[in-house]
Parts: C-alpha cells; structure tokens; sequence
C-alpha cells in the first residue's frame, strides 16, 4: 500500500474491512468494458460501478481494491458478511462508523446523502496529503463501504474516476 498517513490506513480498514484469506489468493477481479473506453465495470454483490481500466483490480467476492498506476489514488468497495438486520440499522452503523471517523480527520464533513440509488451517509475529509470520499450505501441490511481516496493536490484522473464512480453507481437492478 503506497499510503502513509496512520489515520487514512486505519479509516481504510475499517470502512472497507479486512481482506479475507479467500480475497488475498482470489484471482484478481476482473471488470467488464462499459461501453465507453478506458473504463470497465465492476460489480461486488448487487453493487456495480466504472472505474479506469487502467487501474490495478485486487480482492474477491467481497471486496474489490482498485489503485491508480501511480499509486496516488485509490478505490475500496466491499460489504461486511452479516447484515444488518434492517435499512434503519444499517443507515445507523453507517453515521456512528463515519462520525467516528471524522473525529480522526481533517476539515471532515458528514451528511446523509444517496449513493447508487440508495439511502446511505457519506464523508468527505482530508488526511495529510490526501482527500478522502467515504460512502456507505444500505440497501435494506446491506451495507455497501465505498472508500475512495488521492493525493492532493488531486491531479484530473483521479477527480474524473471520483466522479464517474458516484455517477455510475447502481445497487440493484440489471447486471
């Protein structure tokens, strides 16, 4: 992992959840070309999005890690195993996980929000030289953990893979 800030690592982790033995020997995740070139289309569980195919894909069935070629911005998606029992609950964990979070960032600002057509709580904050976008999305139980981070000054790939993520996010529906 090319980060270095301490909080940033820990709010990966967390946000995003550890890699399984089953992630770390999966192959790697393979997107499919979403029509417009340069990028492709990744799915974990009911969750699809584009990213740059350019980017490097790591993780498995539950987690799916995505790095620049630079290694000045990267993407995290993944889903905890149990579910929370309702979308009340899971938007709940969503608030208290992000707000913990906050209180270790810098100029954070929480807020709930939609991602991929869903309800869910997002964070934005900086960490030492990188930006951070965190997403949770609750598709009833279902916590969907979007973590996207670059360095800053954030060069416009970075910015432009951000964007298309939060425009092409859709949980549920079609695959």
């Amino acid at each position: 992992m090319t980060f270095r800030a301490p909080h940033l690592a820990a709010a990966l982790l967390v946000l995003a959840g550890c890699a399984t033995v089953r992630d770390v020997l999966a192959p790697a995740p393979v997107g499919k070309p979403s029509g417009r070139d340069g990028w492709l289309v990744y799915q974990v569980a009911s969750l699809r999005f584009e990213a740059p195919a350019t980017w490097h894909a790591s993780g498995g069935e539950r987690r799916i890690a995505l790095e620049s070629p630079d290694g000045r911005a990267r993407l995290e998606v993944s889903y905890p195993e149990t579910p929370f029992p309702d979308e009340r609950t899971c938007l709940a964990a969503a608030d208290e996980k992000l707000r913990e979070q906050a209180a270790q960032l810098e100029r954070a600002r929480r807020h709930a929000t939609r991602f991929g057509g869903v309800a869910a709580q997002t964070l934005e904050a900086d960490e030492r030289g990188w930006h951070v976008w965190a997403y949770a999305a609750c598709d009833g139980g279902v916590q969907y953990r979007v973590f996207f981070t670059a360095a800053t000054p954030a060069a416009a790939d970075p910015l432009e893979a951000q964007r298309t993520l939060v425009a092409t996010a859709r949980i549920g529906g079609e695959s």
